[in-house]
């Protein structure tokens, strides 16, 4: 048993404080966890291509509606893993916990790991705990990276897209970003975080034989920003047809009490799928047929090449307007 209810920082020295704080995430984290107490993991690699990711998540409120911070750190760096066709295997973990973070708290989120890698099949491969004096930093930042095997036969990229291919979402835009800035100032609502592992969906397409020219997930910058980097990566120009985007009337509520546009909200458990036009019928199908992509549908489609690359929108009058690149921050610390 924990001496007290809260971590100290001697829960970092190495010493026997150390080792119950590490009991107590070997026991949570169960046999998820490979390799106990080794400075590093061992794996078996394939004789294929491998995909490898890092990120770090500092988002701010730790818990909120649909997930938490752990839940997030794993089913963000399997989506990252996702977009180039991998399938996720392993995951690093890395924990930095503020002097006087509560055991409860810290244990909710070591719940949601395990639940997140069982469910995906993934082995957490290595970790480390640091623990900060307080005030250095805000209850907790987790990083991780991630291992995948890749199993698409062609080479998926931001720079593949080609004009008359069309661009597919997964599900609604902006949930995550919207319930977080909802939760934040205090909004009355009923929004969730879409927060999600998509790998599962991008391997059905993948199996069957589905050909993709580039895949992302619209996190921090949403849609408009991750298609305004495909578009400058492919030099081509894509339109989004306003009509057809997926987006909920509480997410464009909260949006416009706040003076955001949905189409920059985050989302962390939806794909962008770029393919060509022949495939989308095939694409749907498959999705449509998994909880996750039930409500995936084309929202728009590559035009032409373009030595000075745009996002348009094109309005439901018909005319047409550019999505720019924002220069500013509008939702900080959202991941």
């Amino acid at each position: 048993m924990m001496e007290n209810n809260t971590i100290l920082l001697s829960h970092g020295s190495g010493g026997k404080q150390s080792k119950e704080l590490l009991d107590l995430i070997y026991r949570t984290l169960s046999h998820v966890v490979i390799n106990h107490g080794e400075d590093s993991g061992v794996i078996n690699i394939t004789n294929g291509k491998a995909a490898i990711t890092t990120d770090s998540y500092t988002i701010d409120p730790i818990f909120f509606p649909g997930g938490n911070i752990g839940k997030l750190a794993i089913c963000g760096t399997t989506n990252d893993l996702a977009m180039v066709g991998a399938i996720p295997k392993y995951i690093t973990l890395a924990l930095m916990i503020e002097e006087g973070f509560e055991f409860d708290d810290l244990k909710k989120i070591l719940i949601s790991i395990r639940d997140e890698t069982k469910n995906g099949n993934i082995s957490i491969i290595a970790g480390d705990t640091k623990i900060v004096s307080r005030g250095k930093i805000d209850k907790i930042f987790i990083n991780t990276a991630g291992y995948g095997e890749i199993i698409s036969k062609d080479t998926i990229s931001s720079q593949n897209a080609e004009p008359q291919d069309a661009v597919i979402i997964t599900g609604d835009i902006g949930d995550h970003g919207a319930a977080i800035m909802a939760y934040r100032n205090g909004f009355s609502s009923k929004l969730k975080s879409d927060c999600a592992n998509v790998a599962p969906l991008i391997q059905a397409l993948l199996e069957q034989g589905i050909k993709i020219h580039a895949l992302r997930d619209p996190t921090r910058g949403g849609l408009a920003s991750i298609l305004n980097e495909i578009a400058d990566s492919s030099k081509i120009n894509i339109v989004l047809e306003e009509e057809k985007l997926p987006i909920k009337e509480s997410v464009s509520g909260v949006c416009d009490a706040l003076g955001i546009d949905p189409l920059y909200m985050a989302c962390e458990g939806r794909a962008v799928i770029i393919c060509p036009q022949n495939e989308t019928d095939k694409v749907l199908k498959i999705l449509h047929d998994k909880s996750l992509g039930k409500q995936a549908k084309v929202i728009g489609k590559v035009t032409e090449r373009s030595d000075t690359p745009k996002l348009f929108l094109k309005t439901f009058i018909g005319a047409k307007r550019i999505l720019p690149l924002l220069s500013r921050e509008q939702t900080p610390r959202i991941c």
